[in-house]
């Protein structure tokens, strides 16, 4: 009788495993490997279409100081740069001002500070796109800068054959330290869900340091009134409920790639997936179960091949053994190429020894985050 039990338990275990691995096996081949073959649109004037850059800043004068040049330098026929100067107490100001005398296509505007209402990113958005002056949008971080000044027209190439929506990636200066490999492969990772799933025809989010649309897209949209709510969402919530098949394109090209300042430590990078998730309960419900499959079946393949190679060595090889080991080899082994590869392309480098240690940990980290934001959602980040 316990014979038949331990038999029935290692059967339900390897058919378990096997099943998770190839639900890990499916993303990876059929969402996460699309982004490998990519063709790259080479930069084309006669697809230049005169584009409003919308930057908005709260206390930001070192980063715009800093990094404001670049997007003003970039190698792009028609373009405004519009920086709305968020309640800002520092001497942001004055720093555009003296700029605006050097670049004549910078313009800029502010909020005031109002006792009676507060008011996060969407607000500053709003009131760049007011400003602008063209139909075309693209935005960027304060605190970031891009790679190169082809930036604006590989967005721009994609804006053709109804195409109304951009999405690119936005990934972090490399630094030295273990939390650095923590910000960039977790950033890589969520790229390559949105990435991936948008080219396959179901968007669900973008990144503001990074993207583009129209002002047709915004005005159809509900123009943050279906989530004014949420403290963030001005770029995944806007996403997910404009984009579509039809409309949606991403560039990710060497040349469109930005890159952000990171966190100074491990309690701000907390912080910021908490302020990340609070926009992740309006998904519409596909992009809600496609991501909860795959984080899930991703701790599952983990949990069960530990107690499958532990059933292994003390009771002997358990039922299936070569067929279920060479699963796991292949899933290892497809992971890692698809990871390095996408990791190559979008240049994030020194990831390789961490990716098995950091797929664990995630899926876990975002679990108690989501936990967290249900028991103090008082707690939240604010703009």
């Amino acid at each position: 009788m316990i014979e038949i039990k331990y038999i029935s338990i290692e059967l339900c275990l390897t058919y378990a495993l096997l099943a998770f691995i190839g639900i890990q096996l499916f993303y990876y081949v059929f969402f996460y490997m699309r982004l490998l073959f990519i063709k790259r649109n080479q930069p084309a004037a006669n697809n230049s279409v005169p584009i409003s850059v919308i930057i908005c800043a709260k206390n930001q004068e070192e980063n715009l100081q800093q990094f404001l040049p670049a997007v003003l330098e970039q190698n792009y026929k028609t373009y405004e740069v519009i920086v709305v100067n968020d309640c800002s107490s520092d001497n942001t100001e004055f720093l555009l001002q003296r700029l605006q005398t050097q670049y004549p296509h910078l313009r800029y505007t502010f909020i005031k500070e109002d006792q009676h209402f507060k008011h996060g990113k969407k607000l500053a958005v709003t009131v760049g796109i007011k400003a602008a002056r063209y139909n075309h949008f693209a935005f960027i971080d304060a605190d970031c800068y891009p790679e190169s000044k082809e930036w604006l027209q590989g967005l721009s190439n994609q804006f053709c054959s109804g195409i109304q929506l951009v999405l690119g990636y936005g990934g972090y200066e490399a630094q030295e330290g273990m939390l650095d490999k923590l910000v960039r492969y977790d950033t890589l990772q969520v790229a390559m869900n949105y990435l991936s799933f948008a080219h396959t025809g179901i968007p669900y989010m973008g990144v503001g340091r990074n993207m583009a649309y129209t002002r047709e897209a915004y005005m159809k949209s509900s123009r943050f009134s279906n989530h004014y709510h949420i403290l963030s969402g001005d770029d995944d919530l806007f996403v997910s409920e404009v984009g579509r098949k039809h409309n949606t394109a991403i560039e990710i090209a060497p040349e469109t790639i930005t890159r952000s300042l990171q966190v100074d430590n491990f309690k701000q990078w907390c912080a910021q997936k908490r302020r990340h998730l609070t926009s992740s309960k309006k998904y519409r419900l596909i992009h809600k179960i496609l991501l909860a499959l795959e984080a899930f079946s991703r701790e599952m393949f983990y949990m069960l091949t530990l107690l499958y190679v532990a059933l292994s060595i003390f009771m002997g090889p358990a039922h299936l053994f070569e067929c279920v080991i060479g699963a796991i080899v292949v899933r290892f082994a497809v992971q890692h190429a698809v990871v390095m590869s996408v990791a190559k392309r979008l240049n994030e480098k020194g990831l390789a020894p961490y990716i098995v240690l950091f797929d664990i940990y995630l899926p876990l980290a975002s679990a108690w985050f989501f936990v967290h934001n249900k028991l103090h959602p008082d707690r939240a980040i604010r703009w």
